[in-house]
């Protein structure tokens, strides 16, 4: 077994916090992935916090046209170019549920919104109070080329977490019907299963966990969760891939990677550097 950097061991106690936290409160909140705010000054989101719905049910008239005058503002766009294709409830903290590292978020529970907006070729996900009052621009999550995100649907059986790992990819939904999982567990084993069968295991250097941990920071993994980001062949047997990090959750398309965040891009290259060893 490795031993582990100061820098880990503070990501492994912030990421078993939240895991805690999930049992005790729904309120949503910026978590470090890596080195950041104190855990006493932090709470996280609850992974079933989102409510889909159709979009009339969650905003009156009124909260749409302000939600879409502001973001028009924002982005440059007229108003009229724009249309909100994605909506749930979230409970936000005093940042809005926005990350940045070392930033100090208030511990309240503000009831909002998740929204993406877009122009038919750009996307925005935008974090807001329910009456659209207050909102801001999620910055991590921006797509493109026609690429617009929805949300992760809810998982009547959700996969079980693997104990003790920082973070996860599963490919599935192929037409060979096998499911592929590779994980790094917090002492830096790779662990490769297929259909769950390990099929290939690797040790990391500490080096390389901390490098893989940093970029998870530096790209604000957590302003990723819940967001989906496939396209129609997803539905034509493609396979797709879900990323995770304890309850922090993404989802995309490798056919559509380059028209998704440029940071999930870099998450993704990431860890196909990481993993490239239990090829």
């Amino acid at each position: 077994m490795v031993s582990l950097s100061l820098k880990t061991k503070t990501l492994i106690a912030l990421l078993a916090l939240g895991a805690a936290a999930l049992q005790v409160t729904a309120v949503a909140c910026s978590v470090n992935p890596g080195p950041g705010p104190a855990p006493e000054q932090s709470v996280t989101p609850s992974p079933a916090e989102g409510e889909t719905a159709d979009i009339d049910q969650l905003l009156t008239p009124e909260v749409r046209d302000r939600i879409l005058q502001t973001v028009a503002a924002e982005v440059d766009r007229p108003a009229a170019a724009l249309d909100i294709v994605a909506a749930e409830t979230a409970t936000w903290d005093g940042c809005m549920g926005i990350y940045e590292p070392n930033q100090m978020c208030t511990m309240i529970a503000i009831s909002g919104l998740r929204l993406v907006v877009t122009d038919g070729d750009q996307s925005w996900v935008y974090h807001a109070h329910q009456d659209g009052q207050t909102m801001v621009q999620n910055p991590t999550a921006v797509s493109r080329n026609g690429l617009i995100p929805d949300f992760i649907p809810p998982q009547p059986q959700p996969q079980p977490e693997p104990e003790d790992h920082l973070f996860r990819s599963v490919e599935s939904g192929g037409l060979a019907g096998i499911e592929h999982q590779t994980v790094l567990l917090a002492d830096g084993r790779l662990l490769k299963t297929e259909n769950s069968t390990v099929v290939a295991e690797t040790q990391v250097t500490p080096a390389e966990l901390a490098t893989f941990q940093q970029v998870l920071e530096d790209q604000r993994f957590p302003n990723l969760h819940r967001l989906r980001y496939v396209t129609a062949a997803a539905f034509a047997d493609y396979p797709t891939v879900q990323l995770s990090a304890r309850h922090y959750q993404t989802h995309y398309i490798d056919l559509a990677i380059d028209d998704a965040p440029p940071a999930l891009q870099a998450v993704v290259q990431a860890w196909e550097d990481l993993t490239a060893q239990v090829q």
